[in-house]
């Protein structure tokens, strides 16, 4: 993997599971186009720092405006309030395993956070 290949995300480490939820979720609204032509990466990480409840709180977040809160808003919600529902749907491991997310040994920590590595091709 090449570092032009890499995105580097600030997330706390107990929050890399529901941050490939996410990843899960937009692969799916992609519906075969790069998935960043529904949300980067930056967007997931500020949902799963403010948990929106409701479209208000969703718009609010920068990079989600109301064309994506018409296409994808109700989605992106009840996606949210499934990250607290623990889901042992064996699907989703299979996409846990396909998602290519790359964790250094022993995992790199800046500023009290646990950087992940992500490969920016996986989507």
């Amino acid at each position: 993997m090449t570092q032009a290949n890499v995105i580097v995300l600030s997330i706390r480490e107990e929050q890399a599971e529901e941050f490939e939820r996410l990843r899960a979720w937009r692969w799916e609204r992609a519906e075969g186009k790069p998935a960043y032509t529904v949300a980067a990466n930056a967007v997931l990480e500020e949902v799963l720092r403010r948990r929106p409840a409701n479209m208000r709180q969703l718009v609010e977040i920068r990079g989600i405006g109301g064309a994506f809160c018409e296409k994808h808003g109700e989605s992106m919600l009840a996606a949210v309030r499934e990250l607290d529902e623990r889901d042992d749907d064996p699907r989703f491991a299979e996409f846990l395993a396909k998602a290519r997310l790359f964790q250094p040994e022993p995992p790199l920590v800046f500023g009290g956070e646990t950087v992940f590595a992500v490969d920016a091709a996986s989507g």
